[in-house]
């Protein structure tokens, strides 16, 4: 368990890590900070400090495709994925298996961009089944423009033939799936109190700074009532978080994804209002906050369609299990 001051000295370093342009890839960057130690000494705290930390900075750094293709090869036991790039759902339909022509039609989203040598894990069907594809031409890989343009997300196509594909055992692909899914869905939390916690911070300091009628507007009760209400709310998600990390099971990952984009959306919300007309503003920060709040909650389901599947998963069991010590 980190002390705060090693905490405070990892958030320094992981706030330089993230936000310098030094074009390389994250893991070199990460490797000169000696993260895989500190991962290591304590692997709840230190992944999500750093998802804290990026979504404090809207870092672009794609950060999660590396976790999500170390979880795949931890659960399936092919150390080759790795390093492959796990595909996500496309807003533009779902990959698919065309029995007509026996081809993989390939429509997914990677969370960074995708040359032809890269090794490519892609989900089809519900279930879902968990094809490989090694080093293929036939992938393009494009950027997903969008609401968030410096997200980074990019759409992948392409129409790969039977011989080029090799599946996952279909036994472990479930499982499998269930721990990536499980685990982006605690990363990506973990991210949306990080953006939460700044566009709180950000909007109670202008409320203290800003004055109208001769006071400034953080002496307004219907101010303070908006900042304290979502400050309330991305505090217990930032705990529901961090429980979840420790518990590592993925009812707490569902829960917490759940809260933390519906605290992050709130925490937005109750800013505009405190900014004004500001708030709409290009030059103003605020926008980038909200565009990355609204990326980041659709991936592994939104928070209203993630408090859909709770109801429905209380009801079938009808037990209601503790996250850590919540």
């Amino acid at each position: 368990m980190m002390d705060q001051d090693t905490l405070e000295m990892l958030r320094s370093s992981l706030r330089h890590v993230l936000t310098q342009d030094s074009g390389g890839p994250l893991a070199g960057r990460l490797h000169e900070l000696g993260w895989d130690e500190v991962v290591a000494d304590d692997s709840s705290t230190a992944l999500r400090t750093m998802f804290e930390v990026k979504g404090d900075t809207l870092s672009s750094a794609d950060a999660l495709g590396p976790r999500l293709a170390a979880v795949l090869a931890e659960s399936t036991g092919d150390d080759r994925l790795a390093s492959a790039t796990v595909a996500l759902a496309s807003p533009f339909g779902p990959s698919r298996w065309d029995e007509g022509t026996d081809h993989l039609v390939i429509d997914a989203m990677t969370l960074s961009a995708t040359s032809s040598a890269t090794t490519v894990v892609v989900p089809v069907g519900a279930a879902p089944r968990l094809a490989i594809v090694v080093a293929h031409v036939g992938l393009t890989s494009t950027p997903l423009g969008g609401i968030d343009e410096s997200f980074g997300a990019h759409r992948l196509t392409g129409d790969i033939e039977a011989d080029a594909i090799e599946w996952i055992d279909d036994r472990l692909a479930a499982t499998a799936w269930n721990d990536v899914v499980s685990h982006g869905r605690w990363l990506v939390a973990c991210e949306l109190v990080g953006i939460a916690r700044h566009v709180i911070a950000a909007a109670a300091q202008y409320t203290g700074e800003r004055v109208q009628y001769g006071r400034k507007i953080g002496t307004f009760q219907a101010l303070q009532h908006r900042v304290a209400s979502a400050h309330s709310m991305v505090i217990g998600a930032g705990h529901l978080a961090a429980e979840a990390g420790n518990a590592g099971d993925d009812w707490s990952a569902l829960v917490a994804k759940a809260m933390a984009g519906q605290a992050a959306e709130f925490a937005c919300t109750q800013a505009q209002q405190c900014y004004g007309a500001i708030g709409f503003t290009w030059e103003h920060e605020f926008h980038r906050y909200l565009r990355r709040t609204y990326m980041l909650d659709r991936l592994f389901g939104d928070w209203r369609s993630l408090e859909h599947e709770i109801g429905i998963r209380l009801q079938a069991t009808g037990v209601v299990p503790h996250i850590g010590s919540l």
